[in-house]
């Protein structure tokens, strides 16, 4: 939506948040969808060009489609642009956050099994 100095409001977009499921039962969120007029084209054509290549990304995660269960949408709300994208980069932030959390707890957990092997084996000798 255009600027409309008739329209004293800023211009709104509407924002789709879906959820995706896993064959495991896992579930997480998918980055928000935005369009200023017609979010499902949007979010439908994006899930078929997930199913046609047989993958669906998160961020920098691939899953093959094979082990997704659905993907629907939880709920979509109207708001002005600026939120919208602001809403975005804190999604972004908070993704980016999590894997660096995920990295060093798996991180941590290899160093404590690699100290583990290292106590269990017989000492070497010079």
């Amino acid at each position: 939506m255009e600027d409309n100095p008739e329209n004293p409001y800023p211009p709104t977009v509407l924002v789709a948040y879906a959820t995706a499921t896993l064959v495991d039962g896992a579930s997480f969120e998918l980055l928000p969808f935005l369009d200023e007029y017609d979010v499902k084209s949007k979010f439908t054509s994006l899930l078929e060009s997930w199913a046609e290549s047989g993958f669906l990304l998160r961020g920098q995660r691939v899953y093959p489609w094979h082990q997704v269960r659905h993907v629907e949408v939880s709920r979509v709300v109207e708001m002005s642009e600026q939120d919208a994208h602001q809403r975005i980069l804190d999604w972004e932030k908070a993704e980016f956050s999590e894997q660096q959390h995920n990295f060093w707890r798996m991180k941590r957990s290899m160093e404590k099994a690699d100290e583990k092997s290292e106590g269990n084996q017989p000492p070497s000798h010079p």
